[in-house]
C-alpha cells in the first residue's frame, strides 16, 4: 500500500476517534459559539453564588426552598438550572472574596461593593452585563435607570444595582423629621410647614410642658453627633455631601452661599436652646433613649418610628409612652420657598451584584434573575422573598399587602427569603400603612444629588467631609466660631483636596452625561 493511502487511513481513523471520544464526554456536535449553546440549551448547570450574609440558619443543601424554587423555574421554562451558595459576612466575605480573586475561583455570581468592582473591572475578573439585560425585562424595569451609571465603566455595565417597586412607599428614602403629635395637640399646635412655623414648635415644647409632668424637662430637636440637618439645608436648596448643578458645573452643597444662611438658623436654635445641648457628643443609641424616655418631641428619623410595628426602637416608644402618637412632617419649607429631604441612594441599601469572567452559561443565569425580579403570575418574586403563599404569607391585593406567617428566621432555616436575594429589590408590602403613609410624606419633595459616583480624589482626601466639616459644622452651630467662619472652611477645603476632587467630578459628570 502506498505511503499516501495509509495517510488517509490515518487521518480518517483519528476523525473518527475524536468523534466518538467527543460524543462519549456528552460534547454535541454545535460549535461553542453557536446560538444554542450560548443559550444553554440542554445543558445542565450548578451555578456558585457567593453571598455576603450573615444567616447560619441557612441549610447547606439549600433546603426545601432551593426545592420549591427548582419547581418554579422548571414551570417557568427555565430548564437544567441548578445553584449551590455558600455565605460569609463583613470582613469574612472580603478576605474569602480576595482569595478566590487571586486563586482564580471566583464563583459565577457574587456580591460586591463599589471600589472592588472598580478593581475587579480593571482586572478583568468580572464581565460586562449588558447583552444580557437586553433579555431580562423585569429586571430592568425593577432597577431606576440612574442606578446603572454607578455601575458603568467605560460605556458598559458590570453589575447589578438594587431595584425598588413602583410603589411610593418602596422607595429607597424614607427618613424625615418624625415629631409627636400628642404633644402638638396637648399644646394646641399644628403641624410646622416653614422654619419659622418649627422653630414656634419647638419653643414650645421647651418651654410649654408638652407631656403635662409639671416638669421642665423636654427638648425640642434631637439630634446626635453624626446627625446630618438634611431639612434644614434642605430648606435652602442644598444637602452639604451632595453634588448640586450650577451653571454647567457640579459643586458640592458645603461650599455653596446657601451653608450660611442653614448654619445661621441652626446657630440660632441652638443658642435659644432648641436642639438638644448635648448633640455633639451624643450617641444614636443615647438618642434613641432620650426619644423613648419622652425627652425630645422632634427629631430626624425615618418614616418605620409611627407605627410600633415598624422597628425594635419604635416598639420600646410605644410600650413606654402607650398614649404616644408620631407623625412624619412634611419637609418644612425655607425663606425662598426650598424644601427637601435628603434623596438616598438606592444602591446603599445592599451590595451590588456581579458575573464572573469565568461564569457558566450567563445566559440561563439572567433568566433566573429575570424571574427572580417578577412579581407578575409565574415569577418567582414572591415565593423567593416570602415563601409558599398561604404558607409563608397571604396576599391582599385590595390594599397591595403582604402579611407575614411564618418569621424570617424560619424562612431562612428552609432556604427562603434573604440569603438567596440575588437580586435585592426593595418590596415594604408588608409595612403598616402609617408606616407607608409616612414614606411617601418623604418622597413628596426631597434634594437630589447631581451624582453618585465616587471619584479617586474623595478617596485620596476623606478627612475633609469627615473632620474638617464636621469640625466646624458642630462649632459654629455651638456658637464657637461665628458663622463667618465658615469662609475659612471652603477654602481650606479647595486648599486641601477640594479642588481637585470638584476637577474630577465635573469630568466624570460630562461623561457620564454624554452617555
Amino acid at each position: 500500500m502506498s505511503k499516501k493511502n495509509w495517510l488517509s487511513i490515518l487521518i480518517c481513523v483519528i476523525t473518527i476517534t475524536s468523534v466518538i471520544t467527543a460524543c462519549s464526554k456528552g460534547e454535541n456536535a454545535a460549535p461553542p459559539d453557536s446560538p444554542n449553546e450560548k443559550a444553554g440549551e440542554g445543558k445542565n448547570v450548578t451555578y456558585q453564588f457567593l453571598r455576603n450574609s450573615s444567616t447560619p440558619e441557612y441549610p447547606s443543601d439549600g433546603g426545601e426552598g432551593r426545592q420549591e424554587i427548582l419547581k418554579g423555574l422548571e414551570k417557568a421554562g427555565i430548564t437544567g438550572f441548578d445553584y449551590k451558595l455558600s455565605l460569609a459576612s463583613g470582613d469574612d466575605y472580603n478576605t474569602k472574596l480576595n482569595l478566590l480573586a487571586t486563586s482564580g475561583e471566583l464563583p459565577d455570581y457574587f456580591d460586591i461593593d463599589s471600589k472592588t468592582l472598580s478593581r475587579f473591572v480593571e482586572q478583568g475578573l468580572v464581565q460586562p452585563i449588558d447583552e444580557y439585560l437586553k433579555k431580562a425585562p423585569h429586571l430592568m424595569k425593577a432597577i431606576p435607570e440612574q442606578y446603572w451609571k454607578q455601575v458603568t465603566f467605560d460605556g458598559r455595565i458590570y453589575a447589578i444595582p438594587n431595584g425598588t417597586r413602583p410603589e411610593p412607599f418602596n422607595f429607597p428614602t424614607v427618613g424625615g423629621l418624625d415629631v409627636r403629635q400628642d404633644w402638638l395637640d396637648a399644646l394646641g399646635l399644628q403641624q410646622p410647614t416653614t422654619l419659622d412655623e418649627l422653630h414656634d414648635v419647638l419653643k414650645a415644647f421647651v418651654t410649654q410642658d408638652p407631656d403635662k409632668d409639671g416638669k421642665k424637662d423636654t427638648a425640642g430637636l434631637g439630634a446626635s453627633k453624626t446627625t446630618d440637618f438634611g431639612a434644614i439645608f434642605g430648606a435652602f436648596g442644598i444637602i452639604p455631601a451632595y453634588w448640586t448643578e450650577v451653571d454647567g458645573q457640579i459643586k458640592k452643597g458645603l461650599v455653596l452661599p446657601e451653608m450660611k444662611e442653614a448654619l445661621a438658623v441652626l446657630q440660632q436654635w441652638y443658642k435659644e436652646g432648641l436642639i438638644d445641648k448635648d448633640f455633639p457628643i451624643m450617641e444614636s443609641k443615647q438618642m434613641d433613649e432620650k426619644i423613648t424616655n419622652s425627652e425630645i418631641g422632634l427629631w430626624f428619623g425615618d418614616g418605620y418610628y409611627v407605627d410600633k410595628s415598624g422597628s425594635s426602637v419604635a416598639e420600646s416608644i410605644f410600650k413606654a409612652n402607650p398614649n404616644a402618637k408620631i407623625e412624619m412632617l412634611s419637609a418644612p419649607k425655607g425663606p425662598s420657598g426650598n424644601q427637601g429631604y435628603p434623596e438616598v441612594n438606592g444602591l446603599s441599601s445592599a451590595p451590588l451584584r456581579a458575573l464572573s469572567a469565568k461564569a457558566q452559561d450567563p445566559a440561563k443565569l439572567f433568566q433566573f434573575l429575570d424571574w427572580i425580579a417578577n412579581d407578575e403570575a409565574g415569577g418567582g418574586f414572591n415565593l423567593l422573598l416570602y415563601g409558599v403563599e398561604g404558607k409563608d404569607f397571604t396576599y391582599d391585593q385590595g390594599t397591595n399587602s403582604i402579611k407575614q406567617i411564618t418569621p424570617y428566621s424560619e424562612l431562612y432555616k428552609r432556604g427562603y427569603s434573604n440569603p438567596i436575594r440575588m437580586v435585592f429589590i426593595i418590596d415594604r408590602r408588608w409595612a403598616a400603612e402609617p408606616v407607608r403613609h409616612a414614606i411617601e410624606i418623604v418622597n413628596q419633595k426631597l434634594i437630589k444629588n447631581a451624582m453618585w459616583n465616587t471619584v479617586q480624589a474623595e478617596i485620596d482626601y476623606p478627612d475633609l467631609e469627615q473632620k474638617l466639616y464636621q469640625e466646624y459644622l458642630i462649632k459654629i452651630i455651638t456658637g464657637i466660631w461665628p458663622v463667618e467662619k465658615y469662609d475659612e472652611f471652603i477654602q481650606k477645603y479647595y486648599d486641601q483636596g477640594g479642588r481637585e476632587i470638584e476637577k474630577q467630578a465635573n469630568e466624570l459628570y460630562k461623561q457620564l452625561q454624554s452617555e
